[in-house]
Formats: C-alpha cells, structure tokens, sequence
C-alpha cells in the first residue's frame, strides 16, 4: 500500500489552531493580533490556503513556538 503524500497546508493549519488553543486564544482574538480577518485564519487553519512567509513569522512570534513545531506532527516539540 502507498503512502499517502503530505498535505503541508493542513499539517500547519491543524498545528496553528492546536497551539492557538493552547495559548488560550480564539481565533478572534489571534486574527487581531496578526492584523488579519478571522476568515483568513479560518482557512488556513483548515489548510485551504497557505500562509505566506512573513504570516508564518507572525504566527510564530505571537504563539510563542518555532516554525518547526507548526511543521511537525509532535505537539512536544521546543518553544522559541
């Protein structure tokens, strides 16, 4: 059986929207702080659109972890 490919969007919208609840922030709430709609947020947490490299950045600096951990599969991984 083959392995299926890996969908990067919805691997970093799914670790996006987990480590937004972690921090205790509504999708609201992070969408202000990143100068962006809900709706953007919205669908990139549900890996309809990507973001761009400076959102990434943003992201990262607002939640407090490193673009890696919003790449991986281990919710374990190291804070910036």
């Amino acid at each position: 059986m083959e392995k299926e490919g890996l969908n990067i969007p919805l691997l970093f919208g799914k670790n996006v929207q987990k480590y937004r609840k972690l921090a205790g922030l509504t999708q609201m709430e992070l969408s202000k702080r990143l100068d962006i709609t809900q709706k953007h947020l919205s669908i990139i947490e549900t890996g309809t659109q990507f973001a761009s490299a400076s959102l990434i950045e943003r992201i990262c600096e607002e939640l407090k972890f490193s673009p890696a951990a919003l790449f991986g599969e281990d919710l374990n991984q190291a804070y910036m």
